[in-house]
């Protein structure tokens, strides 16, 4: 079950409903165009509605919830788990390829997404190869691959690629939303993105037979995700 609706997260009465995994990805507040919201708020402004939407998260999830967020914010994340007393599983960092080009400082190719609140994981739905096996051919290596590390390499999704919905000017990559949906849900849990956009959560939770619930404030982004998953 795919369930869309049009609205902002944190005024969105869920009742009793409770979600076994959250993924959230808010905006940044860096000045991208998105569909009727504005990305250019005041730090402190941003910064409290954070704190509002990831203390929220917590609160209505049995599961781990995982916040994809920009570097730069990561002093103010860690200030709002401490004085939220929020359980902080682990750290993991998104290393992508295609990151945009400076010609001052080092290209950022790197986004933190922070584990939270519950620590369950299904570790043998997302083992990986080891070098042991691929590489030395050591046979002392786990048969089943081992845990990924927790920085993963994951392209950035660009305009030529085919999986791009090119109505959203963000997306994370299908393959990184399969590994969180893998590792920490079972077929038929119930998972919450309350910032969808461009709508690659409810594409992956239809493939891997999860029910999908998102939020998002436009119904432009709602109907083009509609049209994305029909196609599917």
């Amino acid at each position: 079950m795919i369930n869309l609706l049009c609205g902002k997260f944190e005024e969105i009465d869920f009742k009793d409903k409770k979600f076994d995994l959250i993924f959230m990805d808010p905006p940044d507040n860096e000045g991208r165009k998105y569909e009727n919201y504005s990305d250019n708020l005041l730090d402190n402004q941003y910064i409290n509605l954070l704190n509002e939407w990831i203390y929220k998260a917590c609160k209505i999830s049995t599961g781990p919830v995982f916040v994809s967020f920009a570097s730069k914010w990561i002093p103010y994340i860690e200030n709002i788990i401490t004085d939220n007393s929020l359980r902080l599983i682990q750290r993991i960092y998104w290393r992508y390829t295609f990151g945009q080009s400076n010609k001052t400082r080092y290209t950022p190719s790197v986004r933190p997404i922070y584990w939270l609140n519950n620590d369950t994981i299904y570790p043998e739905n997302i083992k990986v190869p080891s070098a042991r096996q691929e590489k030395y051919g050591d046979k002392r290596a786990a048969s089943g691959g081992k845990m990924p590390d927790n920085v993963w390499d994951f392209s950035r999704i660009c305009g030529t690629f085919k999986e791009k919905r090119k109505w959203h000017c963000t997306q994370h990559p299908e393959a990184l939303l399969e590994r969180i949906i893998l590792g920490h849900s079972k077929p038929g849990d119930s998972i919450l993105d309350p910032f969808i956009g461009s709508g690659t959560t409810a594409i992956v939770c239809k493939k891997l037979n999860r029910d999908c619930f998102g939020v998002d404030m436009s119904q432009f982004y709602i109907d083009k995700i509609k049209e994305s998953l029909d196609g599917k």
